[in-house]
């Protein structure tokens, strides 16, 4: 496969979609849309004291509440891990001491080029939460065993909080 011929079709303050031309290995051609996100994103997944802490915010695409990891895009000369810090910070007032990284993932490769670096910690100072203008989250603390009944329940539904705790059930155990 390759990619014969790319094309902006709209550039907003965000999201940048573009129509490529894909040549498949048969010779076939086919139209593919895809949205350039402007960047990548770290994800935390934070144990403190026993519990997963999340952030309940409304997320305007799916018009709910979603329970998340807390998470945020990569800024400019920044590294993944130091975004992963600075967003744990602003969101839920934790400064993590011992941050591990633990994988990566394309969330939804299918259409958005966006890649998270997930992190791990369990050792934490407190800092002071500052969210990003507009943002009202909500600081949620669970238990493993809450968290893990909500995942099967269905109501923890975000795909990186979902794939962060199914990590520390195959690593940890529940």
């Amino acid at each position: 496969m390759r990619i014969l011929r790319k094309e902006v079709v709209f550039r907003g303050g965000l999201l940048t979609l573009v129509r490529k031309e894909v040549q498949n290995s048969d010779g076939n051609i086919f139209l593919r849309e895809t949205v350039t996100y402007g960047g990548n994103a770290s994800v935390v997944i934070p144990l403190y004291k026993g519990n997963f802490v999340f952030v309940r915010q409304f997320r305007p695409t799916v018009e709910d509440f979603l329970l998340e990891f807390p998470a945020g895009r990569i800024e400019n000369g920044e590294t993944p891990i130091v975004c992963a810090r600075r967003e744990l910070e602003e969101e839920t007032g934790l400064i993590p001491l011992n941050l591990k990284f633990i994988f990566e993932i394309y969330p939804s490769p299918g259409f958005v080029e966006e890649k998270l670096y997930m992190f791990f910690a369990d050792e934490f100072e407190e800092g002071r939460v500052n969210p990003d203008l507009g943002e009202e989250i909500n600081i949620v603390k669970y238990d493993k065993k809450t968290a893990f009944k909500l995942l099967e329940e269905g109501r923890i539904v975000d795909g990186k909080t979902v794939c962060g705790l199914l990590w520390f059930k195959m690593r940890f155990g529940g």
